[in-house]
């Protein structure tokens, strides 16, 4: 046999076999994606192999043109596998790509061309010779080069892929670099093998492909494992084997832990001692930045500021069956997450320390100035007795404001972390009214009620929701005698409130803003604290308020919330107990202090209970 013929047999062979050779450890590639197609790689070149070994040994032409055929397809199959495999590996989801059916499509057409060039000839033509042995010669034609030319193109885009990926890890990626230039190698022979004289004009790739899947599933499997794992965050983040030793990291990780240099196989102890102390736990550990630029930072500015930053460290374990591989080590900044917490710290510690001045001292000072005022009716003169009451009056009114600004704190220290149960609405809301009717004797309420259910889920916090909408009802009415009706709703799922007015209404374009929805808090162009704290409370039991348009004049406020027994179970006598004392619960009893008057004088009635 000519020594030409032979080496071309035992290239395309050798290469067959070791892409079979390969495929069992293709399993041991976690990543589905990656594992799918490099197989699909070593398989189809494996296919085109053995189709050119046919090509060479076939005796007739018939048959030689099929086995080249069968070649020829796979070769493009190969492409298609090759960027398959390379977008999977570093990251890029194969089956998400754009035009993925415009290419799926193309791939059609060309193949049937493939397979049907013995009919068009576009592709290739054939003819014997007998140099440099016997054997029939491919003559390609134009499509041929212009596919060619194509695959290169995308084969291309795969090796940028790799490189881009092997440039921006930690370890050394070297061997891998050089393998893939190695794949690429044998594109030469294809090129310029029709001007050689000891060379076919065959596609000569297959020995690089066997030698790059040698090389990374026998020789180079692990750094080719910890570079994928690695790569696919663009966090910082740190491949660790087993003993907790450092197998890898990505430039991101290197460049806020410059320690990290030339640290592979080293302990991540040794690297930063905060990282290793919160591997198994997780948690936040401070970094120092020397405000370094970030290439690729999404930062505005591409860098960070010097100084402490903060990051949340976390841990993946990998597994091979029930043996613990390694853990890939994941460090995010949350530097702005943290110095948001600690302003929450902060808040909170102001709101307890205001919540306690409002509690106790503002509320028991003006409780000791109400009670002296009241002794002085019936001994001024009826010149003073309007002065007195007006006194009184707005007395009273400092204290409901501290009640309500007491309610508001209450709410804002307690968002996100509430604590509902059932509350007989229909107990609270007669309750309320009672207190209402003292306070606006020139006012007129009515409760119009379904006798349905009306156990809600809320807290004793909504007695704050229903006297800040009775009070706003009757404060911003413009007419002689007020007029507030609340109706109660029981539905399916859930318990509708409304209270009605017959004020002046509130146009459309404000129906938002009177809950200061959008705005923030008390900066907001509503109508006070009061109805900013009633959509809080009324969010935080899960439910929601709006305003409506009453039928002849004035507003509806309609308050929804969720029924508590949507079985419909409305007997139990331990909950409605329950329920009355959280309608009654003010809070500790304080001190009312010294300068107060005697305990049976009258004027301790009008002192606020809660104190």
């Amino acid at each position: 046999m000519d020594w030409v013929l032979l080496s071309h047999v035992a290239v395309f062979a050798v290469s067959a076999l070791a892409c079979v050779a390969s495929l069992p450890r293709v399993r041991r590639i976690r990543h589905a994606d990656t594992r799918r197609g490099l197989a699909g790689l070593l398989l189809s070149v494996a296919v085109w192999s053995v189709g050119y070994v046919g090509y060479l040994l076939a005796p007739t032409a018939a048959a030689s043109t099929a086995w080249y055929t069968v070649g020829f397809v796979f070769a493009f199959v190969a492409v298609g596998a090759w960027l398959y495999f390379c977008a999977a590996y570093t990251g890029r989801p194969p089956r998400r790509a754009p035009y993925r059916n415009v290419a799926l499509a193309v791939f059609g057409i060309l193949t049937a061309l493939k397979i049907t060039n013995p009919l068009h000839e576009l592709y290739f033509t054939t003819a014997w010779t007998t140099e440099p042995f016997i054997h029939l010669e491919i003559r390609h034609q134009v499509l041929y080069w212009l596919v060619l030319g194509l695959s290169y193109v995308v084969i291309g885009v795969g090796f940028f892929m790799l490189l881009e990926r092997f440039h921006y890890t930690g370890a050394d990626s070297r061997p891998l670099v050089v393998l893939v230039a190695l794949t690429g190698i044998p594109a030469v022979a294809t090129v310029f093998g029709d001007r050689v004289e000891w060379l076919l004009p065959l596609m000569y790739e297959p020995p690089g492909v066997a030698i790059f899947a040698v090389g990374t599933l026998f020789v180079y499997h692990d750094r080719l494992e910890t570079i994928r794992l690695t790569g696919t965050s663009d966090e910082p983040a740190i491949y660790l084997d087993r003993e907790d030793r450092v197998r890898d990291y990505n430039v991101s990780a290197r460049r806020i832990l410059p320690s990290l240099e030339e640290s592979v196989g080293e302990p991540i102890g040794s690297v930063n001692a905060s990282i290793a102390e919160r591997l198994d736990g997780g948690g936040v550990c401070t970094l120092e930045h020397t405000g370094d630029s970030r290439e690729g930072d999404s930062r505005e500015g591409g860098t960070r500021d010097e100084g402490v930053r903060f990051y949340e460290v976390a841990s993946t374990p990998f597994t091979a069956g029930d043996v613990p591989t390694g853990r890939l080590v994941t460090i995010t900044d949350v530097t702005d997450r943290e110095a948001y917490r600690r302003r929450l710290e902060v808040r909170t510690e102001q709101l307890e320390a205001l919540n306690r001045v409002v509690r106790h001292d503002i509320r028991n000072d003006m409780a000791v100035i109400l009670g002296w005022m009241e002794t002085f009716r019936g001994r001024v003169d009826d010149d003073l007795e309007a002065v007195l009451d007006r006194v009184l009056r707005k007395g009273n009114d400092i204290m409901e404001l501290t009640e309500t600004v007491r309610d508001f704190i209450d709410a804002l220290s307690e968002e996100g972390a509430v604590d509902l149960r059932p509350v007989d609405l229909r107990s609270s809301v007669r309750s309320e009214l009672e207190a209402v009717r003292e306070t606006f004797p020139e006012a007129t309420f009515r409760l119009v009620d379904d006798a349905g259910t009306s156990r809600v889920r809320a807290n004793g916090m909504i007695s704050s929701v229903l006297r800040n909408l009775l009070e706003n009802a009757v404060r911003h009415n413009d007419v002689e005698t007020p007029e507030v009706t609340v109706a109660i709703d029981g539905r399916e799922e859930t318990v509708r409130l409304e209270v009605r007015d017959n004020g002046p209404g509130i146009p459309d374009e404000r129906k938002e803003e009177v809950f200061g929805k959008g705005e923030k808090g008390l900066d907001s162009p509503g109508t006070g604290i009061g109805l900013y704290l009633v959509h809080v409370l009324v969010r935080q039991f899960g439910g929601d308020v709006w305003i409506e348009d009453n039928e002849a004049k004035g507003a509806i406020f309609v308050v929804e919330l969720q029924r508590a027994d949507p079985t419909g179970n409305e007997d139990d006598p331990a909950a409605d107990d329950e329920d009355r004392g959280a309608a009654g619960d003010g809070g500790a009893v304080g001190d009312s202090g010294d300068d107060a008057p005697a305990s049976g004088d009258p004027s301790s009635r009008d002192r606020d209970p809660n104190l």
